[in-house]
């Protein structure tokens, strides 16, 4: 890029200094006698000097334009200055006609060439071409009538020139005449005059001069010096006319343009030519002939007829297109959903407006009150006048409106477009008012709207808007001091209707519960839903407090227990509901945490009932947080661990079995009892995997007691089972796996399962049970009656041992009444023919009276706590095991 830059610039610079150099001896051919030796090769130096020029311009610009044409005319007139000179030279003078016309003569051939080339750019329409035509015959003709009175006829009635003088000598003429017609159509076809072309004009016009001038008046005294100035004058202009640069004006101008008045000037000004020359012969009492000049005249008035008529047939065409434009238009706007006005400041219509008087369905004709014709649809004109107003104090700028009015009968209607001050504009002269109907898209903007802050379902508020009101009832609460309180609602009991009676009964169920919270709040209270089951209560201007909030949360309570009628169901739901009161520095979201927190805390607490909450549950929450991200990573980093508790034949107090228990030593929190990490690890799901590894891990080391110390009956080992587990796919796999890998007998493992557990989806639970029993394995319920307790689940699921909570057992310490129970649960065992393990036992008098009642089995701190696996090996070496196993089935 940067070398063709400067080749491009050394090639400008040496033409610059060739035209520099032209123009100079132009000077000095003028100034100096003719016959001088430094005239004559200062004139060759400027022809040649215009020719080379020439080639250089033509090699920078490219050939385009007919610039490398102009050089060869050039070039040629340069050879035909060299060789007239030489004859002078050679011979002390020049013929009439010798070789250089022939030079002199294809130069004017190449000029024509050049200026055809050069008219090439413009316009190629057929039309166009023809116009120029037109237009350059008119000038031709009127042109060769003057250089014919002038010269040619002159020229071919001289009875002392030869045939081919006359000829070579009247061709200069019409060849310059043609040249000055071919410069017109140029002008005309490229509809503007360019420098280039003004160059290539006064060029071929310097030409045309001389050559009259030397045809005329060679003869006259000094006249010579100013001949040789205009074709050097031409050659340094033709040259100069390849150096120009293209216009960047645009190819199609206005008809109403300069060059359109050009064009009308050229059509009908060489009329005037043939009248001029008859007053001129008449002035000067030369006798003319007066058939050239009625020839001219006839050829001038058939050219300028035929153009008239198609400048007519032009109007009448231009018209016809401003016609049709019209009605297209006007048919757009008409089968447009716009409508279209033009109206003045005043907002009166200024012409008529079909499409306004659809839109509107009457009359919109000229000097009708915009504003006055839009309040038949309910628009406020007060409205329309104010966009008006906008639209003038903002000439040619748009000013975008919204306008909102209503049906006669019912219903919002919205008008959008916008208006724009054209009383500049000539074609418009008003303020351009463009409205439409944008009702659909107004109404579908609320529906979204609606959607993005109101519960599909109930109609409520959703988390979002609710968030948005207790923003702003915080920023109130800062001017008046009384501070909003927020209540998160939770129904207890949703989920088994929404299982037992399906999610259509459910999402009534709901309706029916927004339905009762709405009727139990103030008007100005926010409740949303916030997901599933769960509601939140906002009470702004609460200078009540926390009691208004409590009594609220009672009738609240209240009037979500009453019966629901689902579908022929009577059914009934309860709710946990925290409440918190924003405090200094609350936000929407921490509101949210707090009464969340305040909620669950109250589900903890055994659900149906409210909560305040306190900074301290905060603490607890946090630590939740904390301890379930620890548990994410305890089983991989080997802090879990198993701890066993012997099982023990009450007759004989011999180790029958062990029950593996579950224990976490967290690093920097110590021991975390598993009354804190279980229910956390049930909810987080991790249950699941710890459960393989205590399977695993417990049957391993039962496999291992039982080579190393074997029996009649080999020992036995208990795992508990959560209700997750149960409800995980891989349960059944799972314990396959650890027997098969561990090697026990699947009758020595015995899985634990809680009544709780069991009520969770009995049917699925009763079949997952039923495959674990195929394996082989025993099934015990553990903590039976102190949850959903039902005798009717003793005969559903295939139970094997049934254990005594400790609840119980501690009774046998009380009275004969309080003792009654266990016998029953014993006595119930026995008749279902299932082995019976008491739990707890830590006294004397509580084993005694187990034995009484000829309960099988026990364990508790009585016999042994539980123990690392060390010790439990130690202990199963340090008794001698009975050679009858009480666990063995029947």
């Amino acid at each position: 890029m940067g070398t063709t830059t400067a080749t491009t610039r050394g090639r400008a610079t040496v033409g610059g200094w060739l035209l520099v150099a032209t123009a100079l001896a132009l000077v000095l051919t003028a100034s100096f006698p003719t016959e001088s030796l430094l005239t004559e090769v200062s004139y060759l130096l400027v022809s040649a000097g215009a020719a080379t020029a020439a080639w250089v311009g033509s090699r920078r610009r490219g050939p385009g334009g007919g610039t490398r044409r102009l050089a060869v005319a050039l070039t040629l007139n340069a050879v035909g200055d060299l060789v007239w000179q030489l004859q002078d030279w050679l011979a002390g003078s020049t013929p009439e006609v010798s070789l250089a016309d022939v030079a002199y003569l294809g130069s004017y051939v190449a000029l024509g060439a050049a200026l055809v080339a050069h008219a090439g750019g413009g316009a190629t329409s057929p039309r166009e071409r023809l116009h120029a035509l037109l237009d350059a015959a008119a000038v031709l003709i009127a042109a060769l009538l003057v250089v014919w009175q002038a010269s040619i006829g002159t020229t071919l009635t001289d009875d002392s020139l030869t045939l081919v003088s006359k000829v070579v000598l009247a061709a200069y003429p019409v060849l310059d005449v043609l040249a000055v017609g071919l410069v017109v159509r140029a002008v005309v076809l490229r509809a503007r005059l360019d420098l280039r072309a003004v160059l290539l004009a006064l060029g071929a016009a310097a030409w045309a001069a001389s050559d009259l001038g030397w045809l005329l008046l060679a003869a006259a005294e000094g006249i010579g010096d100013w001949l040789s100035a205009g074709w050097l004058a031409g050659a340094v202009g033709l040259a100069a006319a390849v150096w120009a640069p293209p216009s960047t004006a645009p190819e199609h101008p206005p008809t109403d343009s300069v060059i359109g008045h050009w064009r009308v000037t050229c059509a009908f000004l060489p009329l005037l030519v043939p009248g001029i020359i008859e007053f001129d012969a008449w002035l000067t009492g030369i006798d003319v002939s007066p058939l050239p000049g009625l020839l001219a005249t006839v050829v001038l008035t058939v050219l300028v007829v035929v153009r008239a008529q198609r400048l007519l047939a032009d109007a009448v065409h231009s018209r016809a297109d401003v016609r049709s434009l019209a009605r297209r238009y006007e048919a757009l706007a008409l089968n447009s959903s716009d409508a279209v006005a033009v109206v003045d400041p005043a907002g009166v219509l200024t012409s008529d407006s079909a499409s306004l008087a659809e839109l509107l369905g009457q009359p919109g004709q000229a000097g009708r009150s915009l504003p006055q014709l839009l309040s038949s649809i309910g628009v406020d004109p007060a409205d329309v006048h104010g966009v008006l107003a906008r639209a003038t104090a903002l000439p040619g700028e748009p000013v975008e409106l919204e306008l909102r009015g209503g049906h006669p009968t019912g219903g919002v209607v919205w008008l959008g477009g916008r208006a724009v001050d054209l009383r500049t504009d000539p074609d418009v002269e008003g303020i351009a008012v463009n409205v439409y109907d944008i009702t659909a898209r107004k109404l579908a903007e609320a529906e979204l709207a609606h959607q993005a802050f109101y519960d599909g379902l109930t109609g409520l508020a959703n988390r979002a808007l609710f968030l948005d009101h207790t923003e702003q009832a915080l920023r109130r609460a800062g001017r008046t001091g009384s501070p909003p309180i927020v209540l998160c609602l939770d129904l207890d009991g949703f989920k088994d209707v929404n299982d037992s009676l399906g999610h259509l009964a459910g999402d009534e169920l709901l309706c029916t519960i927004a339905g009762r919270l709405l009727g139990a709040v103030r008007s100005a209270d926010t409740v949303a839903r916030l997901g599933g089951d769960e509601f939140a209560v906002l009470l702004d201007d609460t200078r009540g407090g926390v009691p208004l909030a409590s009594t609220l949360s009672e009738r609240l309570l209240e009037v979500i227990g009453e019966p629901v009628e689902l579908g022929g169901h009577r059914v009934r739901v309860a709710a946990s509901i925290g409440i918190v009161a924003a405090d200094t520095g609350a936000t929407p979201l921490s509101l949210f945490r707090d009464a969340d927190i305040a909620m669950y805390r109250a589900k903890a607490a055994g659900r149906a009932q409210a909560v305040v909450f306190d900074p301290g549950m905060r603490a607890a929450a946090l630590q939740r947080i904390e301890l379930e991200r620890e548990l994410a990573g305890a089983l991989s980093a080997g802090q879990l661990r198993l701890v066993y508790q012997p099982v023990v034949d009450l007759q004989t107090e011999c180790v029958v079995g062990f029950e593996a228990l579950l224990r976490w030593q967290h690093p920097t929190l110590g021991a975390v009892g598993p009354d804190r990490f279980v229910p956390l690890a049930e909810d987080t799901g991790s249950i699941v995997p710890i459960g393989r590894w205590v399977l695993a891990e417990a049957t391993r080391t039962a496999a291992r007691w039982q080579r190393d110390h074997p029996s009649a009956t080999p020992l036995s080992m208990a795992v508990n089972v959560s209700a997750r587990q149960l409800a995980d796919g891989t349960l059944l796999a799972d314990v396959a796996e650890a027997v098969a890998t561990s090697g026990i007998s699947p009758s020595s493992l015995v899985l634990e399962v809680t009544e709780t557990a069991l009520v969770t989806d009995p049917d699925a639970v009763a079949e997952q049970l039923l495959a674990l029993r195929g394996l082989g394995v025993r099934l015990a319920l553990d903590d039976f009656g102190t949850g959903y307790s039902s005798l009717s689940y003793l005969r559903q699921f295939p139970v094997d041992v049934l254990k005594i909570d400790r609840s119980f057992v501690d009774l046998l310490d009380g009275s004969a009444e309080d003792a009654a129970i266990v016998h029953g649960l014993v006595q119930l065992g026995r008749t279902l023919k299932l082995e019976i393990v008491a739990e707890g036992v830590e006294t004397e008098a509580q084993r005694d009276r187990l034995r009484a009642e000829r309960c099988q089995l026990a364990q508790g701190w009585l016999f042994a706590p539980a123990l690392e696996a060390d010790e439990a090996e130690r202990l199963l070496l340090s008794r001698a095991l009975q050679t009858s196993d009480p666990l063995s089935q029947s």
